[in-house]
């Protein structure tokens, strides 16, 4: 069954996926700290959504990364 199967083949969607979570990660960050002040943040407001966009980023990244090595690109009947 194993032949029958082949994985890898969707690398390019794991790389877009790796820069999209990384361009989250650094990306939210930049914009909420740049901008408490002219929103009226707090500290702690801004620190926490500042850590939720880099968690977010990085757990999209290393989804991305996980299915495009586990998706199987090519089935084939055998």
């Amino acid at each position: 069954m194993s032949e029958n199967v082949s994985f890898g083949a969707t690398k390019f969607m794991g790389f877009l996926g790796t820069v999209g979570g990384t361009a989250i990660a650094v990306g939210v960050p930049a914009i909420v700290l740049g901008n408490a002040a002219a929103a009226g943040l707090g500290g702690f407001a801004a620190t926490l959504l500042s850590l939720a966009g880099i968690v977010g980023g990085v757990a999209l990244a290393i989804v991305a990364v996980f299915f495009s090595i586990v998706t199987p690109s090519k089935v084939s009947e055998g």
